[in-house]
């Protein structure tokens, strides 16, 4: 049996063919990209979907839930992302389903550090940012998601853990 072709690679020249605003997620354990649209805001949380109605709920870029994984975040309770909060300790709040299909939370001790500014590139754009890394461990678990955010605060680009099954997904705002 033939494998199927692979889809042509994201290119700003693809991009401009895209009506609506998207964004790319990348699961970075499998290498699979897929473009996003946001499809509702409801009380500062905006949900995106791709195609195959995957999606992905975030306040500010900052994940709180996704769907059609299969290992899925739940929920997540998580403070907001900012330069500004270099050094700060929080606790960020994950709940994933276990194998019975119940809800089980997990409590992580995280800790924000500022990196500096750094220069991202985004489907063929450049951008200034700065990075921002959010340490976290819990019951044996390390996990670090890192955070490019530009000038006006929004993220341009992000690295952020899923679940053990999912791991991490790359998502990248390539709105101009």
């Amino acid at each position: 049996m033939a494998k199927p072709p692979a889809p042509p690679p994201i290119t700003r020249a693809l991009l401009a063919q895209v009506l609506t605003p998207v964004m790319l997620v990348t699961i970075d354990s499998r290498e699979q990209k897929a473009l996003i649209a946001e499809i509702q805001t409801n009380r500062g949380v905006a949900t995106w979907s791709s195609v195959d109605d995957i999606t992905l709920s975030f306040r500010n870029g900052v994940i709180l839930a996704t769907r059609g994984f299969g290992a899925d975040l739940m929920a997540a309770d998580v403070p907001g992302i900012s330069p500004r909060r270099d050094g700060q300790a929080h606790v960020r709040v994950h709940t994933l389903l276990n194998g019975e299909d119940q809800a089980v939370q997990t409590t992580y001790a995280c800790t924000f550090r500022t990196v500096g500014r750094e220069t991202i590139d985004v489907v063929e754009l450049a951008y200034q940012a700065t990075h921002v890394i959010e340490s976290c461990t819990a019951d044996g678990m390390r996990f670090a998601n890192d955070y490019w955010i530009s000038d006006d605060e929004s993220l341009r680009k992000s690295r952020q853990w899923i679940s053990p099954d999912v791991g991490f997904l790359t998502i990248e705002d390539v709105r101009q």
